[in-house]
């Protein structure tokens, strides 16, 4: 029988000096930083260690950021005000600049970029009737290569460039009417409900958009996940503005065109204004009487935060989810059924008042190298989690990998929060006036490699206990 669901409380909190919104948690493709977005035309770069503020990106935009997209070793961002900004992390100032214009400057609401490539790609918000997903060549970026203008008729919300189509379509070699497969397709989708595969190198639309959906519900975001069952299936997900989750199995037609399959639906009720009742034994910690007093003996979701396939998949394709509460708790949920979601875990806000969140939580990342969950809410706090302190491990819906024997001491060696060698950084901080008003050091060079909420591990045994685990829980997309 499965371990009851673990309960958990953050490695380490942070709260940034001006307290804004942390609307996306993205990782630096260089060092060993979070860059945080927020409503504000700036970004901030943070340790993913210590979760301190190292130093703000700005100088590229006038209007709110709305997506943060890293390829490669290139950091990039758009806004409202219609500007695409490649960032310098060294000198922390914009690198390239591009501005959207379709007969005049156009908010850009999505982004992805292929540096193998040499594309931008960039979706807007929806002006005079239309929205656009313009593509741009990274060497020479002064107009665009091509418009697609008629895919979506709202503003995008999402954008990603799919893995080699080979590697989830083996027939992909063979020839369809339309002939060969494109080695890459784009995933977009929008508010107005449409999620759409198109060949991302064809400029004329009509032969570019491979096939669509329409879930007839506002999209808020997408992506994509491999499920390694026997009939080994890439899948695509897709959030509502209603807290609804539609998955998708891509597949192949009998022409051998591309098509989504076995489309499945996950109400918003299997997510929030759930009541849920946390396990009374977690982590061994010192609480005072009061702090024991207000211990949490009951939770209700308010919302859904986001699906987290990168934690796990059950072996019907659902993927993990994670719910949140006003107060600043999180539920993490696996698929348990057809058409049912349970708690896996709890990560609660406390015990003390430096830890863990205390408002609605507005971003999620999972660092599936290092095992490693950050958080941001609307208070301005950045949270940690180490997987590896879990007292149980996580429940992810499959009986293959949840009642596996060999692994039950995977992550529970203890019942105590793990006691983590860490290494101390030899950086220092050079800190100008403005940056200590603002609280914002200025650091050179990488930041701990090890630390409370990245751990290294001298234990071999337990680490290819570990490897084996992550490998059986998700792909590598």
């Amino acid at each position: 029988m499965p371990a009851p669901p673990s309960l958990t409380y953050a490695t380490i909190s942070s709260s940034l000096p001006s307290k804004p919104y942390i609307l996306s948690i993205t990782p630096s493709p260089t060092n060993p930083h979070l860059i945080l977005s927020h409503p504000g035309p700036d970004l901030t770069i943070c340790d993913n260690q210590t979760l301190q503020p190292v130093e703000r990106l700005q100088g590229g935009h006038q209007g709110n950021v709305t997506s943060v997209s890293v390829d490669q070793d290139s950091l990039w961002s758009s806004a409202k005000d219609g500007f695409i900004v490649r960032w310098d992390e060294r000198s922390r100032r914009p690198g390239t600049l591009i501005r959207a214009t379709v007969r005049k400057p156009i908010p850009v609401t999505a982004l992805t970029v292929s540096s193998r490539d040499h594309l931008v790609i960039g979706g807007t918000e929806l002006v005079s009737a239309e929205s656009h997903i313009i593509f741009w060549d990274d060497r020479n970026n002064k107009q665009p290569l091509y418009l697609h203008s008629s895919t979506h008729s709202d503003d995008i919300t999402h954008l990603s460039i799919l893995p080699l189509t080979q590697t989830f379509l083996p027939s992909s070699s063979s020839s369809s009417t339309n002939g060969p497969l494109p080695e890459h397709l784009l995933l977009s989708s929008s508010t107005d409900g449409l999620i759409a595969l198109s060949n991302l190198k064809e400029s004329d639309e009509d032969e570019a958009v491979l096939t669509t959906e329409n879930w007839n519900q506002s999209i808020a975001d997408s992506g994509y996940y491999l499920h390694k069952s026997k009939n080994q299936k890439m899948k695509l997900w897709s959030r509502s503005d209603m807290d609804q989750i539609q998955i998708w199995d891509i597949g192949q037609n009998h022409e051998g065109e591309i098509e989504l399959q076995n489309q499945v639906e996950y109400p918003s009720s299997s997510f929030k204004f759930k009541s849920f009742k946390p396990p009374k034994q977690g982590p061994s910690i010192t609480q005072t009487a009061t702090e024991e007093f207000e211990s949490k003996v009951q939770l209700q979701s308010d919302y859904l935060i986001d699906v987290l396939p990168s934690l796990g998949i059950s072996k019907y394709g659902g993927p993990i989810t994670a719910s949140g509460t006003n107060e600043g708790d999180i539920i993490i949920q696996h698929h348990s059924g057809l058409d049912s979601y349970s708690p896996s875990s709890y990560f609660l806000s406390g015990p003390s008042k430096s830890r863990g969140h205390k408002d609605v939580i507005r971003s999620i990342y999972h660092d599936v190298t290092n095992e490693a969950l950050y958080t941001g809410s609307e208070d301005g706090i950045l949270s940690g989690w180490n997987l590896n302190s879990l007292s149980d491990k996580l429940l992810v819906g499959d009986d293959e990998i949840d009642l596996s024997g060999d692994e039950d001491q995977d992550m529970s060696d203890s019942d105590e929060e793990s006691e983590i060698v860490t290494e101390e950084s030899d950086d220092k901080s050079d800190e100008s006036d403005d940056d200590d008003l603002m609280g914002i050091s200025k650091q050179e060079g990488e930041g701990p490699r090890y630390g409370p909420i990245i751990g290294g591990s001298s234990n071999k045994a337990e680490d290819r206990r570990k490897e084996k685990r992550k490998e059986k829980r998700f792909g590598p997309y």
